[in-house]
């Protein structure tokens, strides 16, 4: 393994001045990106890499609207090791007005904040503009202020799915069941917890907020859930699910009516076979990377471990749903749904926890998503789908202000195998 300044002097930034000569401001976020942040030169595993990628104007940058790329690139030449090795290079390109609508919708919506977690976590690896410590800044007090409140709709959507995961658990027919309901309940579990706490979302890394601020909260979904989705054994789940319920119920009563109207929202703004495309690109890269963790989450604790797992089966839920075009469904309904149309999942999951070997959800994840050539890829390109709807939505408005046909981009995902 390779100390984390070898691979930001010897790949990243090479890499970036062949396909980035012109970004104004470039983080480095994840573990590499603490790892140098925190002066810690101790060699790390070769996890991917994360950057944000900032333009003054993605027009300059060569980019429509926000993008998300990935590549797999071969780093092992580049470090003077033996043999070739894969890595892959995450890069979320925006520019400032991106940056900023991102904002809004995460806020609004109560959304995952990725981007902002990783610009304040991460490393400067470039700033041409003295804007870094900035940009940082700003994050560090955005995550501060925590989303907007939930409104009462939101809560009881939330409450009625933790009310259908504590019913079905009750009522499934065997121990098996009770462990595959469990473990694709986790994930919203997860995030139902940090909503309680008025904190942002994080779905499969959850356990990060967990373990950073609420430890004893992390501490008693682990115990309540790693016995039920381990071994069956329900009782602690349908009690921290009843407390959660009890709470999301007392949250709701103070919470707004209504939630703040989207900006420009997909639905408005973004062709559906559009919205199509680019969601199977998502879901390629989603089930790829927790394909790739399965095993070594386990490292990093049984609530991230049990957590990937839940976050694999809610994408393969999402995928299949897609191919089908139907809306995922939750609790037993989505496990009869697997046994329908992916009957390999339940059995290969729950081998999987047995063994610690999840080579049998890998193939249902390959079976899922065989019209575009299963999990893997060696490049893929994928949009933001909210800022494609800002960027639609200001093309129509100029349209109509210039009383001119709407020029809209097509925003098109591509990948490589």
């Amino acid at each position: 393994m390779q100390q984390a300044h070898d691979v930001v002097e010897k790949v990243l930034k090479p890499w970036l001045e062949k396909h980035h000569p012109n970004a104004d401001l470039v983080v480095m976020a994840g573990s590499f990106g603490r790892a140098m942040k925190n002066g810690s030169y101790q060699p790390i595993a070769s996890s991917d890499v994360d950057m944000v990628i900032l333009y003054r104007d993605l027009e300059n940058g060569g980019f429509k609207a926000a993008t998300q790329i990935f590549t797999m690139e071969e780093v092992g030449t580049a470090l003077g090791e033996d043999k070739p090795r894969i890595m892959m290079i995450d890069t979320n390109i925006l520019d400032f007005a991106a940056l900023h609508y991102h904002d809004q919708v995460v806020r609004e919506n109560k959304s995952v904040v990725f981007i902002n977690v990783m610009l304040d976590e991460g490393y400067v690896l470039k700033d041409t503009l003295g804007i870094g410590p900035v940009i940082q800044q700003k994050a560090k007090e955005f995550l501060a202020e925590g989303p907007l409140p939930m409104s009462k709709d939101r809560w009881q959507s939330e409450i009625s799915m933790m009310e259908t995961f504590l019913k079905d658990i009750r009522a499934a027919g065997s121990a098996e069941e009770k462990q595959f309901i469990g473990a694709m309940a986790l994930i919203h579990v997860g995030d139902f917890g940090l909503h309680l706490q008025d904190f942002w979302p994080r779905f499969n890394q959850a356990y990060r907020t967990y373990d950073q601020h609420f430890p004893a909260e992390g501490t008693k979904i682990t115990e309540a859930f790693s016995p039920l989705v381990r071994k069956g054994e329900s009782l602690k789940a349908e009690i921290l699910l009843e407390e959660f319920i009890k709470r999301g119920h007392e949250k709701m009563k103070a919470a707004p009516d209504a939630s703040p109207d989207i900006l420009f929202s997909v639905k408005d703004h973004v062709p559906a076979d559009e919205v199509r495309d680019i969601n199977k690109t998502f879901f390629k890269f989603a089930l790829e990377h927790y394909c790739e963790a399965l095993e070594p989450s386990a490292r990093r604790g049984e609530l991230a471990q049990l957590s990937n797992l839940s976050a694999m089966l809610l994408m393969l839920k999402s995928a299949q749903a897609g191919n089908d075009g139907v809306q995922p469904a939750v609790g037993a309904a989505a496990m009869h749904f697997f046994n329908d149309r992916l009957p390999n999942t339940l059995p290969a999951a729950l081998d999987g926890l047995r063994e610690n070997n999840f080579d049998g959800l890998r193939k249902v994840a390959e079976d899922a998503l065989a019209d575009v050539g299963g999990v893997h890829y060696s490049r893929l390109e994928n949009y933001y789908l909210d800022d494609i709807a800002r960027v639609n939505a200001m093309a129509e408005k100029r349209a109509n202000e210039n009383n001119a046909p709407v020029q809209k981009p097509k925003f098109k995902p591509n990948y490589k195998l």
